[in-house]
């Protein structure tokens, strides 16, 4: 009879569990584990894990910004306590300001340069470097000029490097290009418009295109003559490639060079038209798409990355947040909508693992 009573008490107190489970939906902590539906869960560690919020600037590469101020819109209508500034004065002034402790995270259209890593160390800045998708450099003129359809690398050291300094006829590239019997330009007006001294993409061209040629990789011989390394001075530079693109539509006989995305919106507007590149002269003209960048077969493709501040991550839940968006499949897709190419796959793999495991320094070469 004793054995039935305590029988009958445990069934009790078990009903009695089960009603308040009903009246008190579980919640989801960190852990995994399950807490009852009190205020304020936390992580494990005591601290609140409610709402997220926070403010910050996100700065650098222009060419980097579309997919990074999509990602933070998308961001931000999920989590409405975050406010994220995405700014693109170019991939230099963004490394300035990473590199001194003004902003967590910081895009580039390259890799960051010794001297910018030197800065981060001395001041005390740990990142991890973070490869985010393709870009093919685009050389574009105006719709309206029918007078060239494909350039090579060597075309272009004639029309763009210091040694075309104060050229502003495409035919006062043929004095050069005889040198090595190469294309003999029409006379007609040369206006050169492109991404200024601060600017990744102008970084990336210089070392594309313009060393290629200096270092005998498009068939000419570095030591028949000597070659510059660098970009004429007298063009038209802006940070702001819609300010390029302006240049470019007005002027019928103009060239310049921006990223990819930016070039394929303006020739569906109207506004520029893209040309074909080869790397040697009289070798195949490749135009830029998402596929031949994809593939490497545009020759002038180049990675996008974005830096994030290691301590920063750490001890802000919304910029960590915010980068675990970035690289989730979600984020990932404003890479290809913004008119970029995706990484291949074991590429987007390790830029994965390198955020996950919070690799700091350079991950990539």
């Amino acid at each position: 009879m004793v054995a039935l009573l305590a029988l009958l008490a445990v069934f009790a107190l078990v009903a009695m569990l089960v009603d308040r489970l009903d009246d008190e939906p579980a919640t989801l902590v960190a852990d995994g584990s399950t807490s009852d539906g009190g205020a304020d869960p936390d992580d494990g560690d005591g601290a609140p894990t409610g709402p997220l919020e926070g403010t910050f600037l996100v700065s650098g590469s222009s060419t980097v910004f579309p997919i990074v101020q999509q990602q933070a819109e998308e961001f931000t209508e999920i989590e409405t306590g975050v406010a994220i500034a995405v700014e693109g004065p170019g991939s230099g002034d963004g490394a300035k300001k990473f590199c001194a402790g003004e902003v967590p995270i910081a895009n580039a259209s390259r890799l960051y340069k010794d001297e910018e890593i030197e800065v981060c160390e001395a001041n005390g800045i740990e990142f991890i470097e973070i490869r985010r998708g393709i870009d093919g450099i685009t050389v574009i003129t105006s719709p309206d000029n029918d007078a060239v359809d494909c350039l090579s690398f060597n075309d272009l050291y004639a029309l763009i490097s210091e040694e075309a300094f104060e050229f502003d006829d495409w035919s006062d590239a043929n004095a050069l290009t005889a040198q090595w019997g190469g294309t003999q330009f029409e006379g007609l007006p040369l206006d050169v418009f492109g991404p200024g001294e601060e600017s990744g993409t102008f970084d990336s061209f210089g070392e594309v295109v313009i060393e290629a040629v200096a270092e005998g990789k498009t068939g000419l011989d570095p030591e028949a003559r000597e070659f510059v390394t660098t970009i004429r001075p007298d063009y038209t530079s802006s940070p702001d490639d819609n300010v390029i693109l302006e240049g470019i539509s007005a002027s019928r006989y103009s060239i310049g060079w921006v990223g990819f995305a930016f070039a394929e919106e303006a020739a569906e507007a109207g506004r520029a038209r893209m040309l074909a590149v080869s790397k040697e002269d009289g070798g195949t003209c490749v135009s830029p798409t998402a596929e031949t960048i994809a593939s490497a077969g545009f020759p002038i493709a180049r990675f996008l990355y974005t830096y994030v501040n290691a301590e920063a991550a750490e001890d802000d839940p919304a910029v960590a947040a915010f980068v675990d968006y970035m690289m989730s499949d979600t984020g990932l897709e404003s890479v290809s909508a913004v008119g970029y190419v995706d990484l291949p796959e074991a590429d987007q793999l390790r830029a994965r693992a390198v955020w996950t495991n919070r690799v700091t320094g350079r991950a990539w070469e």
